[in-house]
């Protein structure tokens, strides 16, 4: 699977695309870690710190909202965050192109994000006041239907429907669950192409 995908990945993202306008919001980058372990395809994820005033403890990539003052670019946002949170230097990750925005419903953060190659292995350095944990799952795993649940929630005193990835105690969901879907959904159309 992993044969030629990342140069596949990389021209994709690069095609123009009739995407509708960006979502209005607080504008926000996240880096999407991919990366090549014995063959199969791996996303980087991280738990955030129960200590952070918004989406506290849920699974995430590593990003944060646009620093003007900081970033010239929301990809420099993304590289800038990802190296805080995790270690991870914007000189060792090979961006490949951005997927289309998306925007959180609750905190209203209208987020790109950023696909991007990275080294492994690679000796994180988490930042506790941010993140609590780093895991690793492979996308066939992700991909695999008996992962993706959609249940109803309580949200706000109301019942919700939510569809999210469930595996070896992580729960997936929100942003994070609609970024990650598009990128398999982008990965199984390219791999389809290069049968």
């Amino acid at each position: 699977m992993t044969r030629g995908i990342f140069p596949a990945l990389r021209a994709a993202l690069a095609e123009p695309r009739s995407a509708p306008p960006p979502p209005s919001g607080v504008p926000a980058a996240v880096l999407i870690p991919l990366f090549d372990l014995d063959g199969d395809l791996h996303l980087l994820y991280t738990t955030r710190s129960t200590a952070l005033p918004q989406h506290a403890g849920q699974v995430a990539f590593p990003g944060g909202r646009h620093a003007p003052d900081r970033d010239p670019s929301l990809l420099a946002t993304a590289l800038r965050e990802t190296h805080e949170e995790i270690g991870l230097r914007a000189a060792d990750v090979d961006v490949l192109g951005a997927l289309d925005p998306i925007r959180t419903f609750s905190s209203n953060f209208a987020i790109t994000p950023f696909v991007a190659r990275v080294p492994h292995p690679f000796a994180l350095r988490l930042d506790p006041r941010e993140v609590h944990d780093a895991f690793a799952l492979p996308l066939r795993v992700l991909a695999d239907p008996a992962t993706s649940v959609t249940e109803t929630w309580t949200i706000a005193g109301q019942a919700t429907p939510v569809t999210a990835y469930r595996h070896d105690g992580h729960v997936i969901w929100g942003a994070t669950q609609r970024i990650t879907a598009s990128l398999l959904d982008l990965i199984a159309a390219l791999a389809a192409d290069q049968d």
